[in-house]
C-alpha cells in the first residue's frame, strides 16, 4: 500500500476484471476458475466442473477472504480479539493499551491480564512484535527505504527501530534486504 497508494485493495476472494485477474490463494483459485468458466461458457458447465472437483462451496467474487482473528490466533475472548484488531489497524500510528482498553470499555488492567493469560505477553510487547513483523514483511516485499518502513510501522526513532529489529531477527533492517528468510 505504501509503494502503490493508487491501488484499490479489496478483501474479495478474487477479482476478475478485464485487465487483471487475481485470486487470494487456495480455494479462491478454484472459485475464480469456476467463475471464468461460467462467464465464458455457461453456468451449467461451471456446475459440472465443480461436481467433478467435488467442490460445492463456490463463492462469488465479492465474498471476503478473511480468517478471523480468533481463528488465526486461537483466541476466543472477544475483548482480546478486538484489541488485536485495533492494534492491526493502527500499526502505523500505535496507541497505548489504556486507549485500547477505553475503546473496548474495559480497564487497562483487564486488557493487560487478557494479553498475559492468552498470549503470555504485555499489550505493549505484543504490539511491538506485530509492528516489527509488519516491518519485516515490508523490507522483504517492497523496495521502500528502510526509514519509510520504520515510519510505516510507527517507529519515529530510526535508531530505536533498528535496535529492536536486530534484537528480534538477528540482523539489522538494512541487512534484512539481502536475506531471503
Amino acid at each position: 500500500m505504501e509503494e502503490f497508494p493508487d491501488v484499490n485493495l479489496v478483501r474479495n476472494v478474487f477479482v476478475a476484471d478485464t485487465k487483471f485477474i487475481t485470486a487470494s490463494g487456495g480455494t479462491a483459485t478454484a472459485d475464480l476458475m469456476l467463475h471464468l468458466i461460467e462467464r465464458d461458457h455457461s453456468y451449467d458447465l461451471s456446475v459440472a466442473v465443480a461436481d467433478q472437483m467435488v467442490y460445492n462451496a463456490v463463492r462469488n467474487a465479492t465474498a471476503e477472504q478473511r480468517v478471523s482473528l480468533q481463528s488465526r490466533n486461537g483466541i476466543r475472548n472477544k475483548h482480546l480479539a478486538k484489541a488485536i484488531e485495533i492494534m492491526r489497524n493502527r500499526v502505523d500510528n500505535p496507541i497505548s493499551s489504556s486507549v485500547i482498553a477505553q475503546e473496548l470499555g474495559i480497564s487497562t488492567r483487564q486488557i493487560e491480564r487478557l494479553f498475559e493469560r492468552y498470549l503470555n505477553a504485555s499489550p505493549k510487547k505484543y504490539f511491538t512484535e506485530m509492528r516489527l513483523e509488519r516491518a519485516r514483511h515490508l523490507l522483504l516485499q517492497t523496495e521502500s527505504a528502510v526509514t519509510e518502513v520504520a515510519l510505516a510501522c510507527g517507529f519515529e526513532n530510526f535508531g530505536h527501530f533498528s535496535r529492536l529489529y536486530r534484537a528480534t531477527y538477528g540482523v539489522s533492517p538494512m541487512m534484512q534486504r539481502g536475506r531471503l528468510t
